[in-house]
């Protein structure tokens, strides 16, 4: 991840509050909205845990480079929850545009960058470790990552492609393309990024029974996995609505990193580093919301207004579903009032 900071985009004199990306329709109003989210958050954690909890329970346990027994699978059940509740709730409409921000790629060359950051902070710790003499990760140990085989250093840039952002696209349809969207319609981006890191931490649970590396946590591992997780959390909430909603960046985000941090290269210095990086970006992203908050600006994690049709991109909500809350709150007038 970048330290690269763009200037909050403010949504209007009058307005110190963030307008709400295009990108993240939630419709029929608060109450629906809260029975949605939870909805979904039932079916990720019961899709998941259901591929997870035998391999726990039989005692198998995920190790790097092998490809079975595997935690694979349970990733994506965010991204199949997410899928089931949106056409429960807004049909083909709302698969449609959750499909179009999946795909949703011109964001402007600077989030590109953003997105392949965690690289960037790879190379500043493996420059840190070379200056000072210490090993550095044979390219080959890029390519071990639990539940996958053993790929090799040929099949580097196949695990980066197919294995390790296409495991982000099965959480990140359903924490970033779902459940932040509609969390932020009842908090605050920074607030609503530490619930759903909550939710996050709370959903790899049976993992720390069956992959190896977090079998190994310690206490000061544990604590240390829930303050990365919340930083990382941060960092997502940022791109995903400074990118005007792509799930398809915050997916290559997030599989850079896990590359970056979650594979056999990634220990030592070389995780410390990156991990300490990552965790001061989101501590400069709290500090930048704390202090438009107390200016009465808006904050830098959430979404900016742009006018329609930048590079395809209107985080503005759109006209019908404002509509439509706003016809919910008249409907209930009659029965708080009368």
């Amino acid at each position: 991840m970048s330290t690269t900071q763009t200037t909050p985009v403010t949504t209007g004199p009058s307005d110190p509050r963030p307008a709400a990306p295009r990108t993240s329709p939630v419709s029929g109003g608060p109450a629906r909205s809260g029975r949605a989210l939870v909805a979904f958050f039932v079916l990720a954690y019961a899709l998941s845990w259901a591929w997870v909890i035998p391999l726990a329970v039989t005692h198998q346990v995920v190790d790097r480079g092998q490809g079975w027994p595997t935690h694979y699978p349970a990733l994506f059940g965010p991204a199949v929850a997410a899928f089931l509740v949106v056409a429960a709730t807004t049909g083909r409409r709302g698969i449609a545009e959750l499909l179009r921000r999946v795909v949703l790629w011109r964001v402007g060359w600077r989030w590109w960058l953003v997105a392949f950051s965690p690289l960037a902070f790879l190379g500043i710790a493996v420059l840190g470790a070379w200056v000072s003499g210490l090993s550095l990760p044979r390219l080959a140990d890029f390519g071990l990552y639990s539940g996958v085989p053993a790929v090799g250093l040929l099949g580097f840039l196949l695990l980066i492609i197919v294995g390790a952002i296409v495991g982000a696209f099965g959480e990140e349809i359903g924490w970033r393309g779902f459940a932040l969207p509609r969390l932020q319609h009842r908090f605050s981006p920074l607030v609503a990024s530490l619930i759903l890191a909550a939710l996050w931490f709370a959903w790899h649970l049976p993992l720390f029974f069956v992959v190896a590396t977090y079998r190994a946590f310690g206490v000061v591992d544990y604590v240390g996995f829930v303050i990365g997780l919340s930083c990382g959390a941060i960092v997502l909430t940022w791109v995903y609505n400074r990118s005007g909603g792509s799930i398809l960046l915050v997916a290559v985000w997030h599989g850079v990193f896990n590359v970056v941090s979650g594979t056999q290269a990634a220990t030592g210095v070389t995780a410390a580093v990156v991990s300490t990086l990552i965790m001061a970006q989101a501590l400069l992203l709290v500090g930048l919301d704390l202090r438009a908050r107390h200016r009465g600006q808006p904050s830098p994690l959430g979404a900016t207004q742009r006018s329609r049709g930048r590079r395809g991109i209107s985080p503005e909500p759109a006209k019908d579903e404002e509509q439509q809350a706003h016809n919910w709150s008249l409907s209930e007038l009659p029965r708080r009032h009368g």
